[in-house]
């Protein structure tokens, strides 16, 4: 009865320990708190320009298929997209306020996603470069850079 036992934990933790690592390995440095610093527009035309977010309190947070994107300062309501990486490509979808109270209702307008920095309901944006502590992407509009916290 004890072997049956030990063999049943081993298979149970060994499965359990890949099970992690098979999850965390695809989005690699990607996971973790990020401190939005800049918003720079790619056309010179575009009203905002470029922003220096440096001072704001701007974060996005991603772990497994969640990103969350909140601002400390409280001036807007906190966001959880889902999101999937695929090479140098992050596909957003599905975003909710963060707001238990009223269910986490859909957002609807766009300007709510503008302000964390995207131009679509449903971006795609293109990774351009990932380090352990700093993240650039970008769409055919803007590009966002971070640093890790």
């Amino acid at each position: 009865m004890r072997k049956i036992l030990l063999i049943f934990f081993l298979i149970m933790t060994l499965g359990w320990l890949s099970s992690c690592e098979i999850e965390s390995s695809s989005k690699g440095n990607l996971y973790g708190f990020w401190h939005l610093v800049s918003i720079d527009s790619l056309y010179s035309d575009t009203p905002q320009g470029n922003v220096d977010y440096s001072q704001k309190l701007l974060f996005w947070a991603f772990q497994v298929h969640l990103v969350e994107l909140m601002d400390q300062n409280q001036e807007h309501s906190p966001i959880v997209c889902r999101f999937d990486r695929e090479g140098d490509s992050l596909f957003f979808d599905m975003p909710y306020y963060l707001d238990r109270a009223a269910g986490d209702p859909p957002v609807t307008e766009l300007e709510r996603m503008n302000y964390y920095g995207l131009n679509s309901m449903t971006p795609r944006m293109l990774i351009e470069s990932l380090s352990q502590n700093k993240l650039v992407i970008k769409t055919d509009v803007v590009r966002l850079r971070f640093r890790k916290l």
